[in-house]
């Protein structure tokens, strides 16, 4: 193994070079993220991992129709670094021999079937390094970025996203609720009073755009002023952000994205 200090969201760019246009030539999503503390340093083979991921993720997944592909990064402070990747049922297993690769470079890989598809696990204790840092994505949030008294409502089916949306706002002070559809959506601010709602779009029960919908229709019947909405999702070509907008959303957060990317778009239409 090649030891050298880097960081591991570099690895995680690398992938969404490659896989992010396929995704959307193919009808697909691949959908990436990193929580706090992947933009710190490590010191292992990122080479390695890279070629380890993309021969798990393979050449070009989104080839069957409407392939959706979910990555989460962790890499916090005093723990090893953890990627997960989810594919759809009938992805077949990795090649056993992969699992020999990871282990000769400290690491080790497990993989499970379930009824949301296929999961595999990777996990890499390489130690921490000093390296410089992305200051916007890892320093402190001062006072003028502080969310304190906002009320937050998370929407999206997957818990994995829910988890990394939670720890991107972790240290904001924000009032934060989650929920997986849009129907609880819908249902959470009817009985709360929200500042702010990240929705995603593709959802089961209810998407994002017929949450919104509904309500920015409550919101006209009782004369209120509609609530700030963005529409976090991996469908954002023009022409589908124009529909969003239309339905109701302020605006749009592409997946993808870094902390640094929702605080802005949260701070941009905080009042």
């Amino acid at each position: 193994m090649e030891r050298k200090p880097f960081r591991p969201v570099d690895v995680l760019r690398r992938l969404e070079a490659v896989y992010v246009a396929k995704a959307e030539a193919g009808n697909g999503a691949f959908e990436a993220f990193s929580s706090l503390g992947c933009e710190n340093g490590r010191i292992g083979d990122p080479d390695a991992m890279f070629a380890i991921l993309q021969t798990i993720l393979g050449s070009n997944p989104f080839a069957v129709p409407d392939c959706n592909i979910r990555l989460k990064l962790s890499a916090k402070a005093l723990k090893p670094i953890i990627v997960e990747i989810q594919s759809p049922p009938g992805d077949p297993q990795p090649d056993p021999a992969l699992a020999g690769v990871v282990e000769g470079l400290g690491g080790t890989m497990a993989v499970s079937q379930g009824a949301l598809g296929r999961t595999v696990r990777l996990t890499l204790p390489w130690a921490e390094a000093d390296i410089a840092t992305d200051a916007a994505d890892a320093a402190p949030l001062d006072e003028a970025e502080s969310l304190e008294g906002m009320r937050i409502l998370i929407a999206d089916d997957s818990p994995t996203n829910r988890l990394v949306l939670e720890e991107m706002l972790a240290d904001t002070r924000a009032k934060l609720i989650s929920v997986q559809d849009g129907k609880q959506a819908v249902d959470s601010w009817h009985a709360h009073e929200f500042d702010l709602l990240l929705l995603d779009i593709s959802m089961p029960v209810m998407d994002g755009v017929s949450a919104i919908r509904e309500i920015r229709a409550a919101e006209l019947k009782r004369g209120m002023a509609p609530t700030a909405a963005i529409a976090v999702t991996a469908n954002a070509l023009v022409n589908q952000v124009a529909d969003y907008l239309v339905a109701g959303f302020d605006t749009h957060l592409a997946k993808p994205f870094r902390r640094k990317d929702l605080m802005h778009a949260i701070l941009t239409l905080r009042k």
